[in-house]
């Protein structure tokens, strides 16, 4: 078997892939081999390319003495090198039962949630990875009995944002032959011999296939990377067909729909533009296509609103916030600057009551009968059941009809802002109407000018 795994093809791969000359590299390290090969091959090269390294070790707590003698091997490694290293360990097992996760599945969220952190506070420019190809192997065979894209089939990201994996492109028994060589010690785990996991099932079932096997799938994987950079380009120009608007903060994303009714294949697409953003279910989304304007579907983050001819995609926290009331104690002659709009208060503003009549409705500037004022106000978006009198109209109105007729969709609705008296009732919809109630009137003594 031709073995590639050296320093110089090991350094030209670095090189090549990742800019690591001058950084600052944290290595997950197990103690198992592939980890400590990685850590071996950049204590290598470390001193000629300035590379500053750590260590960070996972202790799960799953193989009682023996993940403590893992913990204590790694240790003593790096304090014979003189490498900084982090240890944690985890109650793995109550929080796979309290996130209802399998015990594999809950160590991966613990030990990246915890690398997440460590990039944070000691500003490390990448994590390295020990995962190699055979791992790749693993996860193609997982995604595809599981049911998978073209995407599940690429196997482990050689990079991933700060998460880097030196070792994507060998074997296993390219490590291993270079760790016989290199005379690298490392702890063995015992849980891999467990067949009750799926991937331990599969790595037994390819450890026995020949070279032609790996040569064949990695070359199959190249194709497929190919195939799915040339369809996500084709999906990045359906997006910005069918979009009419995008911004980031709040995060909005208009579409029109009559352009998503006609993709083709649909599925696919929907999948491909609104995965990403949590929704899976397909039928779910053809259904809202055709839906009447209002309905939505909400996932974990996001929310698709029909409006119209439109869907509305926007995050959920936009209307936590938006839900929020804030209340004004007091009036401060200037901006409220915790409130969420930019509001300001002016006891007796220099105008003519010639100008209130014209001015009292305008988007910018409202006036109004100050005594009728009764402290907390309060600001916030509209709820069920409220009412209030326009402004020259007879009796009451509910909020829900006047927004109706004024045909605002359920996002613009939340970006409306109510102010409240101290006794419950609307003075005003910032921006629309005054309530009749507190209009400026003959017998009005003080005027409060109300400018957005």
């Amino acid at each position: 078997m031709e073995y590639k795994l050296s320093d110089p093809l090991f350094l030209k791969k670095l090189i090549k892939e990742f800019s690591i000359e001058n950084k600052n590299v944290c290595v997950a390290v197990s103690g198992g081999l592939d980890s400590m090969v990685l850590l071996n091959l950049l204590l290598y090269i470390s001193f000629n390319f300035n590379i500053t390294l750590s260590v960070a070790h996972c202790n799960f707590l799953l193989r009682n003495k023996e993940s403590n003698e893992d913990e204590d091997f790694v240790r003593n490694f790096c304090v014979k090198k003189n490498i900084s290293y982090h240890i944690k360990r985890f109650n793995t097992f109550d929080f796979s039962k309290k996130k209802k996760l399998s015990i594999q599945m809950a160590a991966r969220k613990l030990r990246y949630n915890w690398f997440e952190e460590l990039l944070e506070i000691y500003s490390y420019e990448y994590i390295a990875l020990g995962h190699h190809f055979n791992d790749s192997i693993e996860t193609f065979f997982i995604n595809m009995m599981r049911g998978t894209g073209i995407k599940g089939l690429l196997g482990i990201p050689i990079k991933n944002k700060k998460f880097i994996r030196p070792l994507s492109d060998f074997t296993k028994k390219e490590i291993l032959y270079y760790a016989k060589i290199k005379n690298i010690k490392w702890r063995l785990d015992s849980s891999n011999k467990e067949y009750k996991y799926l991937r331990n099932k599969i790595r037994l079932i390819t450890s026995t296939f020949s070279n032609s096997f790996y040569k064949g799938v990695k070359k199959s994987m190249e194709y497929l990377y190919k195939e799915n950079l040339f369809i996500e380009i084709e999906v990045e120009k359906i997006n910005k067909e069918i979009t009419v608007e995008k911004k980031n903060n709040p995060f909005l994303w208009k579409i029109e729909c009559k352009k998503i009714k006609n993709l083709q294949p649909l599925s696919f697409y929907l999948f491909k533009l609104f995965f990403p953003y949590g929704f899976s279910n397909i039928e779910n989304l053809k259904h809202l296509i055709h839906a009447q304007s209002g309905k939505q579907l909400i996932s974990k983050k996001y929310r698709i609103i029909k409006n119209r001819n439109y869907w509305i995609l926007i995050e959920n926290h936009f209307f936590d916030k938006n839900n929020k009331g804030y209340l004004i104690q007091d009036i401060k002659f200037g901006n409220l600057k915790y409130l969420p709009i930019d509001i300001k208060f002016i006891i007796n503003p220099p105008t003519t009551t010639n100008t209130i009549k014209k001015e009292e409705n305008t988007k910018n500037m409202s006036f109004i009968d100050f005594d009728k004022i009764k402290f907390p106000l309060e600001l916030r978006t509209w709820k069920k059941g409220d009412y209030f009198f326009p402004l020259n109209m007879k009796g009451k109105k509910k909020l829900s009809k006047y927004y109706k007729e004024k045909k605002f969709s359920l996002l613009e609705k939340k970006q409306i802002w109510l102010l409240i008296n101290g006794n419950g009732y609307i003075i005003l919809v910032i921006g629309n109407r005054l309530d009749d109630r507190f209009k400026v009137t003959k017998k009005t003594k003080k005027i409060l000018g109300i400018k957005i």
